[in-house]
């Protein structure tokens, strides 16, 4: 096959992916609530903001119905979840769809903007099967959707010769998500200095710089999180690089095109075939990380409707507002949490799984201390929960309803159903 023929079917693929894009994308807006993995975290902080900006009471720092009452209303996403608060009013949670498709296709525009020469062929085919990018998509992700395209935008800006601009625009991108783009960003900003004349390393450096100091409040948001605070030093590092890994592969990618096709451009007769080459690696890359990112769940997020089963017991007596609930369910997404935030309920946990805390616990006495800790009033367990995490939750409630004189506290079952299960926890001590 000819280099002409080679670039056509790259077309083509381009052409068919592209529509894969636009063809999704329609889907997502069809839901006012997206439900994968990392999207109700966005509805809820939305949802708060919103009610805190228009009800007169201005930007809000604290999100008190989150993390045991230690919860930020920004520990990341600061100018979607902001922007879509100002706006929520006009459309609802539907706002909050809106901006997932718009981070999205951000991202998508960003890449080209930042990278002109990958818009056609196998080329752009390669950015549009970008696992990064599919995954982000498939799974929610907000903030980095967001983040990510400012930091290519401040890529394009600065291969433009705007350096102003390019430090605004990375700024945003940091501040919106610091504990991934931040890192990206510092790795860029590294392995470009090599390609860059002298007098342009200082002054890439220089603005750099100015960049990164918006990003010190915004990084302390993180580090003083709930999540990140309850989290041990090896949970943290673990979930540093396994989110940061896949997610880098969205300025990998199409730099490391970039370089390929300057290294081949002198190499005729190999250059026709790098291209299909390059989007085979992509396609390969995104098969093997399907499983292990949990995007076959994530992709029913086109077609999946909330689950209301925790609307019913919101509704009856036996719920609470304005206690404290520590809720563990498996197949909802979340979006349990959410319904109860809204019904005027508390929440020991943030919407991470790390916050969740699911684990075995050495005893009665320390999971006591920690519902005490969390000042945790009512455990809810829904399902299989414990038999999916191997967690041991429901023994040591079992265990706590002794109620010994030593125990932190005492629990007492007050309802079951086919459903779940719950409990009431008194704690001692405060």
């Amino acid at each position: 096959m000819g280099t002409r023929a080679v670039q056509r079917v790259g077309d083509a693929a381009a052409a068919a992916l592209a529509l894969a894009w636009i063809g999704g994308l329609a889907l997502l807006l069809r839901h006012r609530l997206v439900v994968s993995h990392d999207t109700m975290i966005n509805y809820a902080h939305v949802w708060y903001v919103s009610r805190r900006l228009w009800g007169g009471h201005g930007i809000p720092l604290r999100m008190p119905m989150l993390g045991h009452g230690q919860a930020f209303a920004f520990p990341y996403g600061v100018v979607p979840w902001l922007s879509a608060a100002v706006f929520r009013p006009l459309a609802g949670d539907w706002i909050v769809t809106l901006w997932l498709v718009l981070g999205i296709a951000g991202l998508l525009g960003a890449t080209f903007v930042a990278f002109p020469e990958l818009r056609r062929s196998w080329a752009a085919a390669t950015v549009l099967l970008n696992p990064a990018l599919v995954a982000a998509a498939l799974i929610g992700q907000m903030p980095f959707t967001w983040g990510a395209a400012l930091l290519l935008l401040a890529v394009g800006a600065w291969r433009r010769h705007r350096p102003g601009w390019a430090a605004l625009l990375c700024a945003l991108g940091q501040v919106t998500h610091p504990a991934v783009v931040a890192p990206i960003a510092a790795g860029a900003v590294v392995l470009r200095l090599p390609f860059e004349p002298p007098e342009r390393r200082r002054r890439l450096l220089r603005w750099y710089g100015l960049s990164l100091l918006p990003t010190i409040p915004a990084a302390w948001l993180v580090v003083r999180s709930p999540v990140f605070e309850d989290s041990s030093t090896a949970v943290k590092a673990a979930n540093f690089v396994t989110t940061l890994l896949p997610r880098c592969l969205v300025l990998v990618i199409p730099a490391g095109l970039v370089l390929l096709a300057a290294f081949t451009a002198r190499r005729a007769g190999r250059a026709a075939w790098t291209g299909p080459a390059a989007f085979a690696a992509s396609a390969a890359l995104l098969a093997v990380v399907w499983r292990p990112l949990l995007l076959p769940e994530a992709s029913g997020s086109l077609w999946r409707q909330p689950d209301r089963a925790m609307l019913t017991f919101l509704g009856s007596p036996a719920y609470r507002p304005g206690a404290t609930y520590r809720v563990l369910r498996v197949t909802d997404f979340k979006v349990s949490l959410y319904q109860l935030i809204r019904a005027g309920g508390r929440l020991d946990s943030e919407f991470f799984p790390e916050s969740i805390v699911r684990r075995r616990w050495p005893s009665d006495d320390d999971y006591g201390a920690f519902l005490r800790r969390r000042h945790v009033d009512y455990v809810m367990i829904w399902g299989h929960y414990g038999r999916v995490f191997h967690t041991d939750d429901e023994q040591r409630l079992v265990d706590l309803e002794a109620c010994s004189p030593a125990a932190p506290v005492c629990s007492r079952k007050l309802a079951a159903n086919d459903r779940w299960r719950l409990w009431s926890v008194t704690r001692r001590g405060g």
